[in-house]
Order: structure tokens, then sequence, then C-alpha cells
């Protein structure tokens, strides 16, 4: 048991709880292919299935029955680590980050002045999708969210801080050609490889950044998730353009490469709380944040 990762223990019991891999994504804030990648991880410790998977769904084994029991004692530590109750003690700070964002090269002053607090506060971190960190800072479940700037809430009840703002840049693989050029990559050079994003960008900004690309590419390849556009990427053959936050670009088989100072579209960071909130760590956090 001592090789199965907390991920993992996360990922299986909102398998157990769900009729298919992507109920048990949406469940855990994450993608289909996160859950079958981390389910498959698992089923390699404990040296047999632990799901049958068909068209139909995904079924428990015997094996997966008897873990789910084994690991009960566990749930309740993990549901602890978790929980999203409005409830707040007078010593806990609740942070909820975009599950996108790479927080700590993105916003590091931000952790610098935590650090002051850590041996006062009880700090629980959670990770979810723009909506939900929203949702969850109006309802009172988090004190502070941070979002992608590009979907900034226009709310009476939230304040809203800008973090950190840049521009997106283009990313591909270290085995790419373009990564052997010793001259500065000229941004038609992009053009002869086909551009891979996902669903989400396309999804909730339509064509907006890749609209404004400097150069045009050969053709756009949509996919699930950031996790398929990584294998596509690794391949050499593809190039990509995301937020200049997401957890990729601190991937050390990815290189990347900045856009002309002319392209004008930013991204960034926003931090969120709300205007009435009474936790006096917060306000002590906003204050040497001198964002009171």
């Amino acid at each position: 048991m001592n090789d199965i990762s907390f991920q993992q223990i996360l990922y299986f019991r909102a398998a157990m709880r769900s009729t298919s891999f992507s109920a048990a994504a949406k469940l855990a804030y994450t993608t289909q292919s996160t859950i079958s990648k981390e389910i498959s991880a698992l089923e390699r410790v404990v040296g047999e299935p632990l799901f049958f998977r068909s068209k139909q769904g995904s079924f428990p084994t015997e094996r997966a029955v008897a873990l789910d029991i084994e690991l009960t004692d566990i749930y309740d530590t993990v549901e602890h680590l978790l929980n999203d109750s409005a409830a707040l003690s007078k010593d806990e700070l609740r942070i909820g980050f975009c599950q996108s964002i790479d927080f700590l090269s993105a916003i590091p002053d931000f952790f610098d002045t935590l650090k002051e607090f850590e041996e006062k506060l009880n700090l629980k971190l959670v990770c979810r999708e723009n909506s939900e960190i929203l949702k969850a800072v109006l309802d009172g479940s988090l004190d502070i969210g941070f979002i992608l700037s590009d979907t900034n809430p226009v709310n009476p009840n939230i304040k809203l801080h800008i973090a950190a703002l840049s521009a997106p840049r283009v990313y591909f693989s270290c085995n790419c050609p373009l990564a052997q050029l010793d001259t500065p990559i000229p941004m038609d050079a992009f053009s002869r490889y086909p551009l891979i994003t996902t669903k989400y960008l396309i999804e909730q900004n339509g064509y907006r950044m890749i609209n404004l690309l400097p150069f045009t590419p050969a053709w756009i390849k949509i996919v699930d998730s950031y996790n398929d556009v990584l294998l596509h990427l690794a391949t050499g053959r593809y190039i990509t353009l995301l937020r200049p936050y997401v957890n990729l670009a601190s991937n050390k088989n990815i290189t990347g490469c900045d856009l002309p100072e002319s392209y004008a579209l930013k991204q960034g960071v926003s931090m969120i709380w709300r205007k009435d909130s009474k936790n006096p760590n917060l306000r002590a956090l906003l204050s040497r944040l001198r964002l009171l």
C-alpha cells in the first residue's frame, strides 16, 4: 500500500462511485484520460485488474471491492483534506487554484508571503475548474481563489486582483527541429507545423487566441485534454499555443518561444475573494499583500 499515491486513492474512490471513467473524471474534477492513466498505474501496483472496461462503462472487480474496504480509514483522511464545508475554524485559510495553473511559478510572490503564515494557519489547497473556484469563493467554501484572467467574473460580491499577467507562448517538443536552431526562430517558421489545442480552449474562447497568431499554422488539431497535447508534442511534429501559466509550461521536455511584443493578447492569473469575508486570517494576508 505504501506505493499507492494520494492521487491514485482519490481517483480510485471516484471510479468506485461512478459507472464510468468519464463520470469519475467529473466527480474528481479531472479528465477521463487522467483517471484511466492513474487507475492503470494503481492496477500495476496491486498486480491485477480493478475494473472491467466496456462501452457500457467501468465495473469494479472483486479485488477492487476489497481494496475499497481496505482504504476506508484513508478515505476519511482524504475527505478531511479536501473538505469543502463552508464552516471555517479561526485558524484556517482555504485557497483554491484553477487546475490549469502552474501556480508555484506563476505567482511566487504570493507563496513567499504565505510562508509567513504557515506556522499560524491551517492552510488547505484545492484544485478545481475556474467556475468551481468562483462558486466556492462565493459560497464561503474557499477564502481565496486563483483563476485564469480571461474568465474574470463580474460579480458585486467578488473582489478581484490581477496577480500575474503575460502573453501566451508557442510551445514545442525539445525533439522538434525548431529546438535545434541556433538563431532566433522566425514566426513564419511555425507555419510549417500543425497546431494542437484543447476542446476547452476552443469551446471557452472560440478561435480568439488562434486567430490572433502572428503566423498561420498548417492546420489545427483539437484534443480533449492537456495530457493529449503533451503526447502529440512529444512526437516533435506539433506546436501549441497555451496560456503562460498552464502546468505543461514547466515540463522539462517542452520548450517555448516568446511571441512578438506586438502580440496584444495578454493572459494571466487573477486572485478573487469575497468583499464581505470576516475571516481575520484572510484580512491579515490581504493586508500583508497590500490589498486592503
